[in-house]
C-alpha cells in the first residue's frame, strides 16, 4: 500500500487547479514591476487593465522602484497595457485575475524605433507562485465541467490540506483545526451558521463564478477562524445581456443500494427530483450600471436508512431561493453594489439530528427553515495611490417546527447509553428530539472597511500597505429545548442477535435498568438571546524590499464582547495575533519562489462555547436515575413513571451554578509553513508547502473544590446542591504537521490536467472538541481533578485525532474534443483516493470504578455517586486503522452553439463510476471485559467486542459518491441552455 500511495504522490505532484491568494474579499489585485532591456526599473510607465468585468478601466503608474499596483479588480480574465514616452507600448491579452487573489504581471518595455504596440506574453507569476497564502480556486468553467458536487464544502474537499473527516454534514478540517472553526464566505460576507461554522445556502449555484479555498498563510485581513476561509464571488452582470438556465434531474433510484440496504432488502425509490436554475445580467447603463438576478427551485429526494435498525426512508427537500445585484459607478473609480437573496426551505422526514443518529424514523419531522442575506459594499479611489473599501451585511437564518409537539411522557424521545453489550451509544429513537415550541434563529450582522495606499521609496523599497476594521456581531436566540415534553429518556434496547427488536412501528423496544437508565429532564428558557461582538482592527503590508526579496508583515487585533438575557457576560477579552510571511525570488525572473509564513490565528467565538453561564441555547438540566423493577417496552409501566426516577445523580443550572472566567478566550493556533514554487514554462506550475501548527489555551470546563458549590432553587423547588461548572482555558494538545504538493499542467491546447497530494505526518493529541451535534465540546480533563486526575491516561490519551488520514490524492483532467459548428465535447475524470481514517477502542458510559469512588475528597452526592459513568480507552487514541479506498468519477458535457453566443448544452456524471463497495468503515463499539483483570484505578483492561463489531451500521461505511450522500454508484444528469 506505502508504493501505491508513493506513486500516487508522483502523479499528484504533475497536476492540479490550485492558486494561492493574498488578501482581498470579492476583488483582486494586479501588480508588478516595468523594466527596460538592460533590467533598470522604469517609473512613470502607464499600466491600464481592460475587462470585460470590469465597468471602464483602471490605471495606475510606476512608481520609483519601477512597481504598479492595480487593486479593486473583480475576478476574470483581463488585457494589461503598458505605455512608457521612448518606449514600445506593450499589451497582455491572457491576465487571469481570481478572486481575492493577487496575480503578478511582470514587464520588460522596449526602445521605440516605430509606433506600435507590441502584443507581448509578459512574465506573469502563477497566482499559486505569487502570494505566500497557501491557497485552491476553481472557477466556472472547472467546476462546469468536472464532476464534483456543487456546494462550498463539496467544492473545497477537492483541495489539498484538508479532509471531510468531520463530525457533522457541510464540514471541512482544515490543516488538523477544528471543523466548525471555519469562515465560509459569499462576497467577502460570512455566511457561517453560528454553531456547526458550516454555510448556509445563500447562493444559487449557477451563479458562481469563482471559489476560493484559503487554508494557510492567510493574511491578517481574515480572522475569526483557527481553520481557514472558503469564499465564493457569485456573478454581477455585465456591458452585454448573458444569462442560464440550468435544469438537474436526481433519482434516489439512480444511487446503487449499498451492500448493507442490499441485505436489509431495501431498494431506493424511483422518484424523480428537479432543480431548476436560472441567471439572467446585463447593463442599465453600460460602463455604469449593471443588474444581476438568480433564482433556484429544488423539488429532491434523498435515501436514507436509520442506524443500527436498517429501515429505509427518504429525505424530502423543497427549496426557493431568489438573488438580486446591482453593481454602479457612481465615479470614476469608485463602484457601490448591493444585493439580496432569500433561501427558503421546507424539509421533510429530517431531524435536527445528524444522520448517524437517527434509529428510528418516529423521530422524522417536517420543518422550515427561513434565511436571508443582505449585502451592500463600497470600494474606490479616494485619492492618488489611496484606495477605499466599505461593507455591510445581516444573514438571519432560523428553526421553525423542527422538533416534537406532544407533551405526554409516552411521546419523549430516548437516547440509548451503550453500557449493555450490543448496544451502540447514542441512537436515537420513539419521538422527535427537540421542540416545536422553542424556534431558534442564528444571526450575524457585518460592518468592515479598509483603506490601501501604496508607498514608493527609492531606499526602502515599494509598500502596499492595507489597514482595515471590522465589526462582527454574532445572535443566537432561543432556549434549546430538547423535547417537547421537556424530558429524555437515557435508555438501550433490547437486542437480538445484535440486532434492536422494533415494535410495530419501527421502534427499538427500551429497556429499564436499576441504577443504568435515566431520565434527564430540561428546563429551557425560550425567547433567550445573546450578542457576541468582534471588532477588529488589521494591519498588513506587502514590502517589495527588492526585485528578489518581498515581505508580508501583518497583525490583527480582536476585541470581543457580549451581552446575554439577564445581562449576562459571557466573554470580554482582546487578542493580538501577528501574520508574517517572506518570498525569495531564487533565480530572479520570477520562476522559481522560497517562501515562509509564520502566523497565529485567533479561533472563533461561538455560542456553543462562549454562552455557556446563559440560558441562549443552555437548558437547565435534572438526571434522575432510574429506581424500579427491571422491565422492558414502553408499556412497563414502572419504566415510564416519574416516580421512579426520583434519585438526582447530576444536574446544571446555567445561570445559577455555570461560570465564564473573565479572561476566557478563544484557541489560539500557531503555524509555520515553508514552500518552494516553481514555475513549468508558461503552461503550469508545481509546488511544495510543508505547514505545522499547534493549538493552545482550548476552551474546557472545570469542576474543582475550589470552584464551589450552589444549592439550586428553582420556582420553590430545592434540587439539592451541585458542584460550580467554571468555563475556562487550558493546553490540552491539538499538533498537526503536513506536507501538500500541488500541480496543473496544460499538456495543450484541449487537454488540462491537475491535482494535489496531501500528506499527513502528524495529527494527534487528546483535546477533540466537537462531535455529531456538538461543536466545541468539552472534556473530561478538569472535572473532579482528585477523582479522575489518575485515570486520565485511560480517559483522555493523546493519539491520533479523528480527522486523521495519512494520504489523501485528487487527480483530474479536462480533455476538449471540439467539433467545428456540432459543438464540443468536455471529458472530465477525476480520480479520489483516501488512505484509512481511524477509531479508537472507546467504552463508553462506563461506571466509575469503586477505587475512582473512594478518592472523592467532598463533592456532592448529587454530582459524584455510584451512577456516575465516564468513557475508557483500551489504548491510545486513534489506535485502529478503518480501511482505505479509491474512487473514479467521470462528466461528459456536450455543447453547441446554435445563435451567436447561444449554447445549448448537456452534462452526464457518474460518481464512483466503478461502484467501489468496499467496506471502509464499520461498528467500532465495545464494552468493558467483567472477565478482565483491573488497573490501579480499578478499570478493567481488557475489552469485549460488541456483536457487529466490524461489520456496517450506517451507510456511510461504504465510500460515498459525493460528500455527505451515502449509496454507491451515482448517476446525475443536467442540461440547459447558456448566452
Amino acid at each position: 500500500m506505502k508504493r501505491v500511495f508513493a506513486v500516487l504522490a508522483c502523479l499528484a505532484a504533475l497536476a492540479s487547479g490550485t492558486r494561492a491568494y493574498a488578501q482581498g474579499a470579492q476583488t483582486g489585485t494586479i501588480t508588478g514591476t516595468v523594466q527596460s532591456a538592460d533590467g533598470l526599473s522604469l517609473p512613470g510607465a502607464t499600466v491600464t487593465a481592460t475587462s470585460p468585468f470590469l465597468q471602464g478601466t483602471r490605471s495606475a503608474v510606476t512608481d520609483v522602484n519601477g512597481v504598479y499596483v492595480i487593486k479593486g479588480l473583480p475576478p476574470g480574465r483581463y488585457v494589461i497595457a503598458f505605455e512608457m514616452p521612448s518606449f514600445r507600448p506593450a499589451t497582455n491579452e491572457t491576465v487571469d485575475l481570481t478572486v481575492g487573489g493577487t496575480t503578478e504581471v511582470n514587464q520588460t518595455m522596449a526602445l521605440a524605433s516605430v509606433s506600435e504596440t507590441v502584443n507581448v506574453v509578459a512574465n506573469t507569476t502563477p497566482a499559486a507562485l505569487a502570494t505566500v497564502t497557501l491557497s485552491t480556486v476553481y472557477n466556472k468553467r472547472e467546476l462546469d465541467s468536472l464532476p464534483v458536487g456543487r456546494t462550498p464544502a463539496q467544492i473545497a474537499e477537492l483541495a489539498p490540506g484538508l479532509t471531510n473527516n468531520t463530525p457533522n454534514v457541510g464540514q471541512v478540517s482544515i490543516a488538523g483545526a477544528f471543523a466548525y472553526d471555519n469562515v465560509f464566505m459569499l462576497n467577502g460576507v460570512d455566511i457561517n451558521d453560528n454553531l456547526f461554522g458550516s454555510p448556509h445556502n445563500l447562493f444559487i449555484e449557477d451563479a458562481i463564478q469563482e471559489t476560493n479555498i484559503m487554508t494557510n498563510g492567510i493574511s491578517a485581513e481574515w480572522g475569526r477562524f483557527s481553520g481557514g476561509v472558503i469564499n465564493m464571488v457569485t456573478k454581477s452582470g455585465g456591458n452585454t445581456f448573458s444569462g442560464s438556465f440550468r435544469e438537474n434531474l436526481s433519482n434516489p433510484k439512480w444511487i446503487d443500494e449499498t451492500p448493507r440496504e442490499d441485505s436489509a432488502a431495501i431498494v431506493h425509490k424511483d422518484i424523480l427530483g428537479k432543480t431548476h436554475e436560472g441567471t439572467f445580467g446585463g447593463p442599465i447603463v453600460k460602463d455604469k450600471l449593471w443588474f444581476f438576478a438568480a433564482g433556484r427551485y429544488e423539488n429532491s429526494n434523498t435515501p436514507q436508512t436509520t442506524v443500527q435498525t436498517n429501515i429505509a426512508y427518504t429525505e424530502q427537500v423543497t427549496n426557493k431561493r431568489g438573488e438580486l445585484k446591482g453593481t454602479g459607478t457612481v465615479a470614476a473609480g469608485h463602484t457601490l453594489q448591493a444585493s439580496y437573496i432569500n433561501n427558503g426551505t421546507t424539509q421533510a422526514n429530517v431531524s435536527g439530528l445528524g444522520a448517524t443518529l437517527r434509529g428510528d424514523p418516529n423521530i422524522l419531522v417536517t420543518r422550515q427553515l427561513p434565511n436571508r442575506l443582505f449585502a451592500a459594499n463600497y470600494n474606490g479611489i479616494v485619492a492618488n495611490k489611496l484606495f477605499a473599501t466599505a461593507q455591510y451585511s445581516e444573514k438571519k437564518f432560523g428553526f421553525r417546527n423542527s422538533g416534537g409537539t406532544s407533551t405526554a411522557l409516552i411521546d419523549s424521545p430516548f437516547r440509548s447509553r451503550g453500557v449493555t453489550s450490543g448496544v451502540a451509544g447514542n441512537v436515537f429513537y420513539n419521538a422527535p428530539y427537540f421542540d416545536s415550541t422553542d424556534p431558534e434563529d442564528r444571526n450575524n450582522r457585518q460592518v468592515a472597511g479598509s483603506i490601501s495606499y501604496t508607498l514608493s521609496t527609492k531606499r526602502m523599497g515599494s509598500h502596499d500597505l492595507k489597514g482595515g476594521a471590522e465589526r462582527y456581531t454574532s445572535t443566537r436566540t432561543g432556549g434549546n429545548s430538547q423535547s417537547a415534553t421537556s424530558y429524555v429518556f437515557r435508555a438501550d434496547y433490547l437486542v437480538s442477535g445484535g440486532v434492536p427488536v422494533v415494535d410495530s412501528k419501527g421502534t427499538p423496544v427500551p429497556i429499564f435498568v436499576p441504577g443504568s437508565t435515566r431520565l434527564e429532564n430540561f428546563i429551557a428558557t425560550r425567547g433567550a438571546q445573546v450578542d457576541i461582538n468582534t471588532t477588529s482592527l488589521y494591519a498588513q503590508d506587502h514590502w517589495i524590499v527588492s526585485p528578489r526579496i518581498s515581505l508580508d508583515l501583518g497583525t490583527r487585533f480582536e476585541a470581543v464582547r457580549s451581552n446575554a438575557t439577564g445581562d449576562i457576560v459571557t466573554v470580554n477579552t482582546n487578542t493580538i495575533v501577528p501574520r508574517l510571511g517572506a518570498t525569495f525570488d531564487v533565480e530572479g525572473n520570477g520562476r522559481t519562489l522560497l517562501q515562509a509564513t509564520y502566523a497565529h490565528y485567533a479561533g472563533k467565538y461561538s455560542e456553543a462555547q462562549f454562552a455557556r453561564n446563559t440560558d441562549v441555547g443552555n437548558p437547565s438540566q435534572i438526571i434522575y436515575s432510574y429506581t424500579g423493577p427491571a422491565g422492558q417496552g414502553k408499556d412497563f409501566a414502572p419504566g415510564m413513571s416519574l416516580s421512579n426516577y426520583t434519585t438526582i445523580i447530576g444536574g446544571g443550572f446555567p445561570t445559577a451554578n455555570i461560570f465564564a472566567d473573565p479572561n476566557i478566550k478563544s484557541p489560539t493556533t500557531r503555524e509555520f509553513t515553508a514552500g518552494l514554487g516553481r514555475e513549468l514554462g508558461q503552461k503550469g506550475f508545481a509546488k511544495a508547502t510543508y505547514t505545522w501548527r499547534k493549538t493552545y489555551d482550548f476552551v474546557e470546563d472545570f469542576i474543582t473544590l475550589a470552584n464551589g458549590q450552589t444549592t439550586v432553587v428553582r420556582n420553590g423547588v430545592n434540587f439539592g446542591t451541585f458542584n460550580n461548572v467554571v468555563y475556562s482555558n487550558t493546553d490540552a494538545k491539538r499538533e498537526y504537521q503536513g506536507v501538500v504538493f500541488q500541480s496543473n499542467y496544460r499538456l495543450r491546447d484541449t487537454v488540462f490536467v491537475g491535482g494535489s497530494y496531501t500528506l499527513q505526518i502528524k495529527n494527534e493529541g487528546n483535546f477533540t472538541g466537537e462531535g455529531t451535534n456538538t461543536p466545541g465540546s468539552t472534556t473530561i480533563l478538569g472535572n473532579y481533578p482528585e477523582i479522575y486526575g489518575p485515570s486520565l491516561d485511560r480517559l483522555l490519551p493523546d493519539g491520533r485525532l479523528y480527522d486523521y488520514q495519512q494520504h489523501k490524492v485528487r487527480v483530474y483532467g479536462i480533455y476538449t474534443q471540439r467539433m467545428g459548428r456540432f459543438g464540443g465535447v468536455d471529458l472530465s475524470p477525476v480520480w479520489r483516493v483516501n488512505s484509512p481514517q481511524v477509531y479508537s477502542l472507546l467504552a463508553t458510559n462506563v461506571p466509575i470504578s469503586t477505587v475512582e469512588l473512594a478518592r472523592n475528597p467532598g463533592y456532592p452526592a448529587n454530582d459524584i455517586n455510584a451512577a456516575s459513568s465516564h468513557d475508557v480507552f483500551f489504548g491510545e487514541r486513534g489506535s485502529q486503522d478503518f480501511a482505505g479506498y479509491g474512487v473514479l468519477d467521470f462528466s461528459a458535457t456536450y455543447q453547441i452553439p446554435v445563435w451567436k453566443t447561444v449554447r445549448p448544452w448537456l452534462k452526464v456524471e457518474l460518481f464512483n463510476a466503478l461502484n467501489n463497495q468496499k467496506l471502509v468503515k464499520w461498528d467500532t463499539t465495545v464494552t468493558p471485559d467483567a472477565n478482565s483483570a483491573v488497573d490501579a484505578n480499578g478499570l478493567r483492561t481488557g475489552f469485549v467486542q460488541g456483536p457487529r463489531f466490524h461489520t456496517a451500521t450506517q451507510d456511510d461505511h461504504f465510500p460515498q459518491p459525493i460528500p455527505g450522500t451515502n449509496g454507491g454508484r451515482l448517476f446525475r444528469m443536467a442540461f440547459g441552455i447558456r448566452f
